[in-house]
């Protein structure tokens, strides 16, 4: 984790990361849950993943939740008929807090 800023905005604290993260190949027609370590993360948290590099085509942007302090639940949903392994690659991390 690097780069990290902070900002609010309303109700809501904004923390920015970067992360290198390597999602499991998600098969198709699916929506696992995957739970990766991202410190820093508070119960209630809402994390979006933004892609730096190529994301695969067919691959929702994962979204996730902070479920227990420092772990998020990634949700990869794959409507394809294929299974796709997105790999390991760097993501901006946008956390919301409340």
């Amino acid at each position: 984790m690097s780069n990290s800023r902070s900002s609010s905005s309303g109700p809501f604290t904004e923390l920015v990361l970067t992360q290198t993260i390597d999602f499991a190949s998600v098969a198709a027609a699916s929506a696992p849950d995957q739970a990766i370590t991202v410190t820093g993360t508070l119960v209630g948290d809402w994390v979006t993943a933004v892609p730096l590099g190529t994301w695969p085509a067919g691959l929702a942007i994962p979204q996730g939740r902070c479920l227990v302090a420092g772990t998020v639940q990634f949700r990869l949903v794959n409507p394809t008929a294929a299974s796709v392994d997105p790999g390991s690659q760097s993501f901006s991390l946008h956390i919301q807090r409340a």
